[in-house]
């Protein structure tokens, strides 16, 4: 059985398209890609939804991270990251209802691994609870909450 080598647009450091790579080679060789991040929010503004990565993921496993993020493949545009929120989350979501933050440019460096990130972040403003998620447990390990002003200030 062949397995499915998953393909990221490759960007300079202008955010302009120079070509694909291997999602290997793009970690491996530091080449700049795209990826999409989505925080929810309780409607009120109060609580931040946290997701705890499984054990079980290649990078950063068992770590918090964003509520739901991923890589943007090199057939995919912006708008097809909310993919992202129904995988891991179960969530549906639409695009209309995110709140665009722009795009963050992110660099990380440790032996063999290289990540550099144009990120499109979005907010979405959830009117649920952690008991709505359906998680995808290969990727999500559980989701935690925290109160966003103390979030904020941590950071």
């Amino acid at each position: 059985m062949m397995t499915m080598v998953e393909k990221l647009k490759i960007f300079n450091l202008e955010h302009q398209q120079i070509g694909t790579a291997s999602r290997d080679d793009v970690h491996h060789k530091g080449l700049w890609h795209e990826t999409f991040h989505c925080w929810f929010v309780s409607e009120d503004l109060t609580r931040i939804f946290i997701q705890y990565r499984s054990e079980r993921k290649k990078d950063f496993a068992g770590l918090y991270d964003i509520t739901a993020a991923g890589h943007l493949t090199e057939d995919e545009t912006v708008l097809d990251g909310i993919r992202e929120v129904k995988e891991e989350l179960g969530i549906d979501v639409t695009f209309d209802a995110l709140v665009s933050l722009g795009v963050i440019d992110t660099s990380y460096v440790s032996p063999g691994f290289v990540d550099r990130e144009f990120c499109h972040v979005f907010l979405y403003k959830f009117t649920g609870n952690l008991a709505d998620f359906r998680l995808q447990e290969e990727e999500v390990g559980g989701m935690v909450t925290a109160n966003l002003q103390e979030f904020r200030a941590f950071f």
